[in-house]
């Protein structure tokens, strides 16, 4: 069951209304506000889901996104007696939002009002029919959600599981270092300070690659942009903008651009300034044996290799940042361990939702 999205297991839909939810952003102050209240209570929910699950029948619920649904998604199975299971990906339950960051995307730094309100309303919707088993993809997500009266007693810890590459990662021979960064182009995900950080660390011969979209993609594409007829630094993913300070702008990178991005790259940046809950680029980076330069925030610390640790920083903290761009130049090998399946490969994962179901009540 999604919401307002098609796909070819979906076997029911709750509609979007009043317009798409990805147009939400673009929509005036009034019409935002018309979505935040059906996200509080969405009658459509209801109905729909009570369809789908009499139609389906399931041992188990396994809920994961649950935006716009309202708190009926949470509610509705336990009403029914089906077991359930909720997984935390992001602060939803604590956050109009979702992500703790404000609208100019910067991170909260504290509850605001609205989203205090309607955390006690939505505490209050759940409490009676709550889900059996809470699952945190990291231990950082699960602790902040501790606060939730209903959820307290049932949260546990459950990592997504980390992938193998299609192909073992070639060997680079580290000379000047190429960093990368893979996410959207936002405030909250640290991609200003990162290109500050970068220019002041002035590591000659490094190059910056930085993958993704978002708001702050014109001034990536600035501190990328090269005299004209300049050629790319390296082999870098086909559109990268090169510059002479070493920062070339790529743009959307996925499917083989993506293994091409992981090949072209010797250490990993995640310089974010909210609280991610499990980034899944630490897992595809820890995976090829890629070093990771990690902000101290959210779940990033947890899911990073304990060879890297030294190379973590105080978030939204430039100078350190430049620091640890240095230390790593400076020494590779210290900062780089093996590629692993770390924390948890597909069969612990698949262990600990079975070992979840049935604690959940499944049979």
């Amino acid at each position: 069951v999604t919401y307002g999205s098609p796909g070819e297991r979906v076997i029911a839909q709750v509609p979007s209304k009043p317009y798409p939810l990805q147009e939400f952003a673009s929509q005036p102050a009034s019409k935002r506000a018309l979505m935040h209240l059906r996200d509080v209570w969405n009658p459509d929910t209801a109905s729909i889901l009570e369809d789908a699950i009499n139609a389906f029948s399931p041992d188990v619920v396994h809920s994961h996104t649950v935006q716009g649904m309202s708190a009926v998604a949470l509610t509705r199975p336990g009403r029914m007696q089906i077991p359930h299971v909720h997984t935390l990906h992001d602060y939803w339950l604590l956050c109009q939002r979702t992500s703790m960051v404000q609208r100019d995307g910067t991170a909260c730094t504290t509850s605001c009002r609205g989203c205090a309100a309607i955390t006690a309303v939505r505490e209050r919707q759940i409490r009676g029919n709550a889900p059996d088993v809470v699952l945190g993809v990291s231990k950082a997500v699960a602790a902040v959600h501790e606060r939730l009266e209903w959820a307290s007693g049932r949260l546990r810890i459950l990592y997504n599981p980390v992938e193998s590459p299609p192909e073992p990662r070639p060997v680079r021979d580290v000379g000047a270092p190429v960093f990368g960064y893979l996410g959207q182009l936002a405030a909250y995900k640290g991609v200003g300070t990162l290109l500050s950080a970068f220019k002041a660390a002035d590591i000659r011969g490094s190059r910056l690659l930085v993958g993704g979209r978002g708001p702050l993609l014109s001034e990536v594409q600035s501190a990328g942009a090269a005299p004209s007829g300049a050629a790319p630094s390296g082999a870098a993913p086909s559109g990268a903008a090169p510059s002479s300070d070493g920062v070339e702008a790529l743009g959307w990178v996925g499917g083989d651009t993506k293994e091409q991005f992981f090949n072209e790259i010797d250490c990993l940046v995640v310089p974010s300034e909210w609280s991610d809950p499990a980034p899944i680029v630490l897992n595809e980076a820890r995976a090829r044996g890629i070093p990771v330069i990690g902000a101290e925030a959210g779940g990033i610390p947890e899911l990073i290799s304990p060879k890297a640790s030294a190379l973590l920083f105080p978030s939204r903290d430039s100078g350190a940042l430049s620091d640890r761009l240095r230390m790593f130049a400076a020494a590779p090998a210290d900062y780089t361990a093996p590629p692993e399946l770390a924390p948890l490969d597909w069969a612990g994962h698949l262990e600990g939702l079975m070992t979840a179901y049935r604690d959940a009540g499944a049979r």
